[in-house]
């Protein structure tokens, strides 16, 4: 959790560093805020189908941990990023809910992560997709821990 919070504060350094009308920053903050929309909906649906009580407790946590995230780029860029009506899609399964999160965020990391490699070293726009990639890299690996653990008995 502390690196968690690390990420969050760094997050909000690096938004209240950039200018307001900086097109690049807000067109990547935007596409950053629309991939973790789709992060949280789909943790959502996994918190849903939970199947015990410390299982849903430790998906709230991931949750709300994406929800922080969107809420503290959202407090600074209001008009591009917001938490409002995130949806949770259905499915009442479980490992179907825990393979489709992974789904989602694999492939939000591996968007991402392009969207890195493709800014300048040390630019705001760089750290900023790098901090994001690496919280949501920390929820893809509790996932994985979790299936690894559920397939264990």
């Amino acid at each position: 959790m502390k690196q968690e919070k690390d990420a969050l504060a760094r997050i909000v350094e690096i938004v209240a560093s950039v200018p307001e009308n900086n097109a690049r920053f807000i067109s990547v903050a935007t596409i950053l805020g629309t991939v973790l929309r789709r992060v949280l909906s789909a943790e959502k649906m996994l918190e849903g189908a939970s199947i015990s009580l410390a299982q849903r407790t430790k998906m709230t946590a991931m949750r709300a941990e994406t929800s922080r995230m969107i809420e503290v780029l959202g407090a600074e860029m209001p008009n591009q990023i917001s938490l409002k009506k995130v949806d949770a899609l259905e499915e009442p399964s479980w490992w179907f809910a825990l393979s489709e999160t992974t789904h989602v965020l694999e492939e939000s990391i591996e968007q991402l992560s392009g969207m890195v490699a493709k800014q300048k070293k040390g630019s705001a726009v760089r750290d900023l997709t790098a901090q994001s990639v690496s919280l949501l890299r920390d929820h893809y690996n509790v996932y994985l821990l979790e299936a690894r653990n559920w397939m264990d008995g």
